[in-house]
């Protein structure tokens, strides 16, 4: 995990976690570093929590077992990419439960509007199918050097 952290995350981040060994030691990397002990039932301390991180993970484990059903490693950093433009697009709207206490939902943007995100995004993109069915990205050929 060490290398992955090393080259994605920046040193300077506060990081949380829960009680883990492997975290404890990986928090000295960082700025700060702040943990819940789950297992005395503690999932958050004011704004210290992992739920981010927990949500995100669960959001993408729901979708390999309801959408994807396989994913696989050639392709997995476009799966990740995909979920996290989702996990970015989204809004908060305000919800009140069945026993009248009021709480936040995250709800995806309206659909035109990360068409609109998605088309800025992909200007100079082109992909095209192999002759086996697999993804190709093609990179486009200057006229010229810079």
């Amino acid at each position: 995990m060490q290398p992955i952290i090393d080259q994605h995350i920046n040193k300077d981040s506060h990081l949380m976690s829960d009680e883990h060994r492997s975290y404890l030691s990986m928090g000295k990397q960082f700025a700060s570093h702040s943990h819940v002990n789950h297992s005395k039932l503690e999932y958050s301390r004011g704004n210290i929590h992992n739920n981010t991180a927990e949500s995100f993970s669960a959001t993408f484990k729901r979708a390999q077992i309801g959408v994807f059903h396989f994913m696989s490693t050639k392709h997995l950093s476009r799966y990740l990419n995909e979920f996290g433009f989702r996990w970015e697009n989204r809004v908060a709207e305000k919800k009140r439960t069945n026993s009248g206490k009021t709480k936040i939902v995250m709800k995806p943007i309206p659909i035109i509007d990360m068409l609109i995100i998605l088309i800025m995004r992909l200007s100079g993109i082109r992909m095209r199918r192999t002759k086996a069915w697999g993804i190709e990205e093609i990179t486009p050929k200057l006229a010229f050097k810079l």
